[in-house]
């Protein structure tokens, strides 16, 4: 009897249809898995986008170094390489030292392909091109703040025809990383560096255009326009040059953000040239002389050109001469006056042709003459003055400084404002400081004034508690051991309990078959039918303790119903 009490709970089941049994056994195994599947997905690790946008060569590629490399990735339905958080910038470095993930373009690779024997002038041409490109475009990748970059060269084809002959042009195409901006510095090295690299290409004829579609250059900005931009661009610097050094001179002095200034410049960019050349009258030297002396002595030789008659003494042509007679030269000494035959008698010491007329010996006349030439050097200066552009002319300087900050006996803090010798002394030390010069103009102005201050600063606000990622991982873990008490308590507890809700009255009746199957037969007699006989009051009172021993929580649920139907 005994032992059909404790079989009795074991056969609970039989007595519950096949499909049912299947159908409990079924949720209690959907139950369990899901319970463990929640006790996994809170446990594990939260996956972030280590790449996305990749091609799908770049992706086998960074596929297979982080298999390599031990770390776990998920694959997105976007294309998107997943990793766990905690390994993120662990996955990032070692694939940046392998050199992923690389551009699925090929630059120098392409030269390194075998070409065919039936390629074309034109398909080499245009790989040289797309060469330089790649090249060109991962070059400017590596400059600060630059994500990615493409390069875009219309290079025309060579022309032995001068009128037919194009200059190169270049686009370059700027992916800047958020919250970066490139100087005007930087686009002009960018514009440089590929006018150097492509024959026949001029920085005129380069553009660049970032992300946002902004020009970042301006090629065809006129000459003018671009002096005037650098100019205010110099003013500018020198400017902030100016205030920069004169807060940083003061601040020690009276505080942080307690020194305001402000620096006006006059600057000149007029280019000027000068040439000098200064004499000096009292510093002579000789440098050269020469002299010649000149003696001639008229003896009656022929003179003149030789043959003419004029070299010779006049004389008588024609008639003879007679006796007594004068000549005419007599005849015109005799009509003469007296002044007249004075001049004509120096006519005649002087070598005049027809003087000696009259027979009489008169002297040899001379002739002298001296040249005397010299060549003085003279102290000469000679300088040529190129000035400068960007002279300054002028300085005005303005600084505003707050009062002093005075600090009592218990911590109090008072402002107190400062004296003239004080503003004195601090002018002439920023004065000297940035060198005026009172000879130019330059003027400076410093006043003390105190700052209306807008009270202390707000404490940095911290990000919301939401946002922090200890507080997803807390939360994912909160919610699976939720959702594990859910399915416990909704679906495993109530499975058990319909499963255990009938046992007393089955096991009950299953007592009674077991007692009423208790068969005696006769002896001699096998065939005869067999005889039930009911379970005697001693063997009830024991099965009743064998299943009050055995599950005394369903003895007290029927103990309980008794009462209840009673």
């Amino acid at each position: 009897m005994a032992d059909a009490a404790a079989a009795a709970p074991r056969n609970l089941l039989d007595a519950v249809p096949g499909l049912k049994q299947v159908g409990l056994l079924v949720g209690v195994a959907a139950a369990i898995a899901a319970a463990i599947w929640l006790v996994l997905w809170s446990q594990g690790p939260n996956y972030t986008v280590l790449y996305g946008q990749l091609s799908e060569r770049e992706s086998g590629q960074v596929m297979d170094a982080l298999t390599a490399s031990g770390i776990d990735f998920k694959l997105n339905p976007a294309g998107a390489i997943m990793v766990p958080e905690a390994k993120l910038q662990d996955a990032r470095i070692k694939l940046a030292s392998q050199g992923l993930p690389q551009s699925d373009a090929m630059g120098m690779d392409l030269l390194q392909k075998d070409s065919s024997f039936g390629t074309s002038s034109m398909m080499e041409r245009l790989r040289y091109q797309a060469m330089m490109e790649t090249e060109l475009a991962r070059t400017i990748t590596k400059l600060q703040g630059v994500e990615s970059a493409r390069v875009h060269l219309a290079m025309p084809t060579p022309s032995v025809f001068v009128r037919d002959s194009h200059r190169a042009t270049a686009s370059v195409f700027l992916q800047l990383y958020p919250g970066r901006q490139l100087d005007p510095g930087q686009v002009a090295a960018i514009v440089h560096l590929v006018a150097s690299s492509v024959p026949d290409l001029t920085a005129n004829d380069v553009t660049v255009v970032d992300q946002s579609g902004n020009l970042l250059n301006s090629p065809d900005q006129s000459p003018e326009a671009a002096a005037t931009n650098r100019q205010f661009a110099y003013t500018r610097k020198l400017e902030d040059s100016y205030q920069q050094r004169i807060v940083a001179l003061l601040e020690p002095i009276v505080g942080p953000g307690r020194v305001h200034a402000t620096v006006t410049a006059d600057v000149d960019f007029t280019v000027a040239e000068e040439t000098h050349e200064n004499y000096d009258p009292k510093n002579t030297a000789v440098r050269s002389e020469q002299e010649s002396s000149d003696v001639r002595t008229d003896g009656g030789a022929a003179m003149g050109i030789p043959g003419a008659l004029s070299n010779q003494p006049p004389g008588t042509t024609g008639a003879p001469a007679l006796p007594g007679a004068s000549g005419p030269g007599q005849a015109n000494a005799a009509n003469a006056a007296p002044g007249s035959a004075k001049t004509a008698t120096g006519a005649a010491a002087n070598g005049a042709p027809g003087a000696a007329a009259g027979g009489a010996t008169t002297a040899t006349p001379t002739e002298n003459s001296s040249t005397s030439t010299r060549n003085f050097e003279i102290d000469r200066t000679l300088s040529y003055t190129k000035q400068p552009e960007g002279i300054v002319k002028r300085l005005n300087v303005g600084v505003v400084l707050d009062d002093w900050q005075k600090v009592g006996p218990k911590g109090k803090v008072t402002a107190v404002p400062m004296s003239a010798q004080d503003i004195q002394r601090l002018t002439k030390l920023v004065s000297d400081a940035i060198g005026l010069q009172s000879s130019r103009g330059d003027q400076i102005s410093l006043i003390n004034q105190r700052f209306e201050s807008g009270g202390p600063l707000p404490p940095v606000e911290q990000p919301p508690l939401w946002e922090r990622p200890w507080v997803l991982q807390l939360a994912k873990q909160l919610v699976g051991a939720l959702l594990v008490l859910l399915v416990a308590f909704l679906v495993l507890r109530p499975l058990m309990k319909s499963l255990t809700a009938a046992g007393p009255k089955r096991a009950a009746g299953a007592l009674g078959a077991d007692l009423a199957g208790d068969q005696l037969t006769l002896s001699g007699q096998a065939q005869a039918p067999a005889i039930k006989l009911a379970p005697s009051f001693e063997q009830q009172i024991a099965a009743a303790r064998a299943l009050v021993i055995q599950d005394p929580k369903k003895a007290a649920q029927v103990v309980k119903d008794w009462v209840a139907d009673g």
